[in-house]
């Protein structure tokens, strides 16, 4: 007989059998994993990658602001060389003016 509580090797082999089913569906869950995890590295492997590209793109565009800052400054210095130039010019002509007429 069978006392409460106690099973008998029909239930031991049904849960046994669960057990199994279980463990089974574990393992396929661990191999899922693995492979979400090697996705894993691959993404994180390119971010670095790609975070090294960007770097270097930063530096090279800041590299061409600055050629940029320097070929646009280039007009504003003639500019301001040529009006220096007709300033001299016209305070020379009206210095001249004036002298011409002291002279008369």
């Amino acid at each position: 007989t069978q006392k409460k509580g106690e099973l008998n090797m029909e239930d031991i082999e049904v849960k046994l059998a669960r057990f199994e089913q279980r463990i089974e569906t574990l393992e396929r869950d661990v191999v899922v994993i693995k492979d979400i995890q090697t996705e894993i590295r691959t993404i994180s492997e390119t971010l670095v990658t790609l975070a090294s590209e960007i770097k270097h793109t930063n530096e090279h565009l800041a590299k061409q602001e600055h050629k940029i800052d320097v070929i646009e400054q280039q007009p504003r210095q003639r500019l301001q060389q040529i009006v220096t130039a007709i300033i001299a010019a016209l305070a020379g002509g009206l210095i001249s003016t004036i002298i011409a007429f002291i002279i008369k």
